[in-house]
């Protein structure tokens, strides 16, 4: 005789009675010793009760659980459950609802209860997946009501028996108790508890009105004091950065990119915290440079990292005011990647470091001294620029050698394009004007001339491709681009890192240059490798491809003199044994490479052959032995190559 435990799962009928008891009794027969009769089925689809778990009647077929299911006896979610809560909490009977489709998975199936807020849907108690939570749903995941919800992790915090989750992606938005929930009654007790827990906080931060952050937009006087703009073609004015948004700026093309990176983020967080509690009292920030433009707008010239970066961390406090630098776009990736990695940060930041009165304090304590021009006066401004920089990055070489350069362009659409292509540069290849300018041009300018230099002093490149001095009544003229020349001010400039840069681009990719590199990476002997790269750059400059190998070959056993002299390999004895080598010179003056080249090898005194033991003069040696065995089917010069043969 088969026994209802005999049957198979989609063979199974409950009975009218078992079914009964179970909701007299509020519990849950399990799934696997239940029984429909034909008149239970009838009432389950009549009710949108759930069918049977493992396997069903006709159509209503479905796969059994995901391995991840939990596996906990739960009150199943249905309008009898909603009834039954009803009748426990009346006063919240309204806001009560079960949610589901006929025929769903438990699931995919949810319950709400309101909280003492009875009226708001967004911040309610739920029964999913078998456990009670409480949720924040809706406004309450946005930045005014950010301190609302740390509010509540904070006075939580203590209670072992509750856990905050991750929700709708966003960090901690929901909190689960640790109660079972097995039958009706378990269920009942888990909300009673988490209610006792979660209703007196929020209705004590309710009463005390800061459920919600004002943040309200800047009401006072936005007009800025332009008394004698248009006579001295500046003015000085104080703002605080309500001022300022309710005003139109805007960031021209061609000014410097967003390049803020992790510590300038923070350091401003960080001073943005220490604006005081009292109206009363400003916090300055530094400078903001404007030029007024004949539109009505302004266009930022210095601050932009400083404004930009406040206009995010506004954005994230929930600031209800303008924030017009929200509507300017990036072109380049460099900055565009910046930005992502400023909000991260900024999101990181208010949401575990903030306090309901911050933003407020940031648009009306914030102020800034700020400069003003007119618009056909770009050159001023560049020179307030290259002065007064503000907070944060320092301006580079770069940056001020643009800024510098620029105040020489009278045609203002010119000078917007040099900058614009400039600003490329620094973006997209800035690796390479750094090679060009402070490792190639700058060591040979100063050879040239027989002078030292020191890389590490601050704005060493800045200063020699600056503006050379000339006499007033008589013009510049006759540039010809060569690595030596004075710098004259203005479009000259451009053209000749233009220019300078596209040859060390193309002498970069050459054989012999990333054998040199590849050879002489290792120990100290990159120290040398970096002079000997400058001196054949020069003569790259001079003669192109042309017998490079053997010049390399040539220079770089001149240089080695120095490694073979000392056991030390310090970087300005090394710079100044190419200064005393005369290399450069030899290089200038020779008008075909075989000038140069025997010279250069007349000159070498120590080739290495006799240095004893396995010391790092040694090893430099070897390692330029590997780099000429490397390149040897690339040598024609047949004296060379009986030299690289006899080592």
């Amino acid at each position: 005789m088969k026994t209802v435990e005999n049957l198979p799962p989609n063979k199974r009928l409950h009975t009218f009675r078992s079914y009964v008891l179970s909701v007299m009794t509020e519990e849950i027969i399990p799934p696997n010793k239940r029984l429909h009769t034909f008149r239970s089925y009838v009432l389950s689809v009549m009710t949108e009760e759930i069918i049977p778990p493992h396997g069903s009647l006709g159509a209503r077929s479905r796969p059994p659980p995901s391995p991840k299911t939990n596996n906990r006896m739960t009150a199943r979610i249905d309008k009898h459950l909603e009834t039954y809560l009803k009748t426990c909490f009346p006063d919240r009977s309204n806001g009560i609802r079960a949610v589901y489709k006929p025929g769903s998975w438990q699931s995919n199936r949810y319950l709400q209860v309101p909280t003492i807020l009875t009226d708001d849907r967004y911040l309610h108690y739920e029964y999913c997946g078998g456990f009670v939570e409480l949720h924040l749903e809706g406004k309450y995941q946005t930045a005014p009501f950010a301190s609302f919800a740390r509010r509540l992790r904070e006075k939580t915090s203590d209670n072992s028996r509750l856990t905050w989750h991750s929700w709708q992606g966003n960090r901690a938005y929901r909190c689960r108790i640790d109660s079972p929930t097995g039958d009706w009654g378990q269920l009942r007790e888990a909300m009673r508890e988490i209610m006792e827990i979660f209703d007196p906080i929020i209705n004590e931060i309710n009463k005390q009105g800061e459920m919600e952050e004002k943040n309200e937009p800047y009401q006072g006087d936005s007009t800025f004091e332009e008394e004698g703009l248009d006579k001295e073609s500046v003015c000085l004015a104080s703002a605080c950065l309500g001022k300022l948004f309710n005003n139109k700026l805007v960031i021209p093309d061609y000014q410097r990119n967003y390049c803020w990176q992790d510590k300038q983020v923070y350091d401003l967080w960080n001073s943005l915290k220490e604006i005081p509690n009292d109206k009363e009292s400003p916090y300055h920030l530094g400078t903001i440079i404007l030029q007024k433009r004949e539109d009505g707008t302004y266009s930022v010239i210095d601050g932009q990292q400083r404004l930009v970066t406040l206009s995010l961390i506004v954005r994230q406090l929930g600031y209800r005011g303008d924030i017009p630098l929200l509507s300017q776009k990036f072109l380049s990736q460099q900055s565009r990647d910046h930005i992502a990695n400023a909000r991260y940060l900024i999101d990181h930041l208010v949401e575990t470091d903030r306090d309901t009165s911050l933003c407020q304090r940031i648009i009306e304590q914030l102020e800034f001294t700020v400069l003003i021009l007119k618009e056909s006066k770009l050159d001023l401004a560049y020179t307030f620029f290259s002065n007064e920089n503000s907070k944060g990055v320092p301006l580079s070489d770069y940056d001020l050698l643009k800024a510098h350069h620029l105040r020489y362009i009278s045609s203002e659409e010119q000078a917007e394009h040099l900058a614009g292509r400039w600003n490329r540069m620094i973006e997209n290849d800035y690796p390479l004007l750094e090679q060009t300018a402070a490792r190639y041009l700058l060591p040979l300018r100063k050879w040239m001339r027989k002078q030292g230099y020191d890389p590490n002093r601050r704005l060493c490149v800045k200063d020699e491709f600056s503006t050379a001095p000339t006499l007033a009544a008589l013009p510049a003229f006759g540039e010809s681009f060569h690595f030596y020349e004075k710098i004259q001010g203005g479009t000259h400039f451009f053209v000749f890192m233009d220019t300078f840069t596209s040859q060390a681009k193309s002498f970069g990719r050459l054989r012999a240059v990333t054998a040199l590199r590849r050879q002489l990476q290792a120990e100290s002997h990159w120290k040398f490798a970096e002079v000997i790269e400058a001196l054949l750059f020069g003569y790259y400059l001079k003669f192109g491809e042309q017998y490079l190998p053997e010049a390399l070959y040539s220079i770089a056993s001149n240089i080695a003199q120095s490694r073979y002299a000392t056991k030390r390999a310090l970087t300005y004895k090394i710079r100044q044994s190419a200064n005393d080598s005369e290399i450069i010179m030899m290089i200038d003056q020779a008008s075909s490479p075989t000038f140069f080249l025997a010279e250069c090898l007349l000159n070498i005194k120590n080739w290495g052959q006799n240095l004893e033991g396995r010391g790092i003069a040694r090893r430099f040696h070897d390692q330029l032995q590997r780099l000429f065995r490397e390149l040897k089917n690339d040598f024609t010069e047949p004296t060379i190559i009986a030299k690289i043969n006899h080592e």
